[in-house]
């Protein structure tokens, strides 16, 4: 009796991370590698923005991390590194990629420093228009921001500084959606 019972407890241990995590359709994973370094799931939930007061499901965010962080200090704290994933679930145009940015950065950018409107507006550049499915990738890794659109390397921004402005958008006191940032905080 002890065997089949021990045998499931193994199994289930073994597969209770093994699957994504599914939101609006997109599968996001449990864990993901940056520089050979695991970082599991922190959190996730959906982007949604609101027209005429009707809410439009714009896409679903991932956030992985070394280790759960489940504060806005703690993100804000951590050495990194650290991944976010934005999956697209509508095509968007470069117009509409780039008022986006622009509008979730100025709205909800609580960290200020010298040199963020040249750093902001460089981040920003780095967007293209995306296919519905297309993910949007930022890692943030020792003091250097990669920026990756559709699976693509586009560039860094260089500085702790600009890293913490990128993290006040969603864990800062005027995050871009509140409840996202309970998300993203696995919380």
């Amino acid at each position: 009796m002890k065997t089949p019972l021990a045998a499931l407890a193994i199994l289930a241990a073994m597969t209770s991370h093994a699957f994504p995590l599914e939101i609006q359709g997109v599968n996001v994973p449990q864990t993901v590698s940056v520089d050979g370094e695991t970082l599991s799931l922190n959190g996730a939930g959906l982007r949604t923005v609101s027209l005429a007061f009707i809410p439009i499901k714009v896409y679903v965010a991932a956030f992985h991390a070394p280790a759960p962080l489940k504060t806005p200090a703690a993100v804000m704290a951590s050495p990194g590194p650290l991944q976010f994933n934005f999956t697209f679930l509508r095509a968007v145009n470069q117009s509409q990629v780039t008022q986006a940015w622009q509008d979730q950065m100025q709205t909800s950018v609580t960290y200020n420093y010298p040199g963020l409107d040249k750093d902001r507006a460089a981040f920003i550049g780095m967007f293209g228009p995306l296919a519905q499915g297309g993910v949007e990738m930022v890692q943030l890794v020792g003091t250097e921001t990669r920026v990756f659109d559709s699976g693509k390397p586009k560039g860094s921004i260089q500085g702790r500084d600009f890293q913490k402005a990128f993290l006040s958008v969603w864990f800062g006191s005027n995050p871009a959606q509140p409840d996202l940032k309970t998300a993203l905080l696995g919380n």
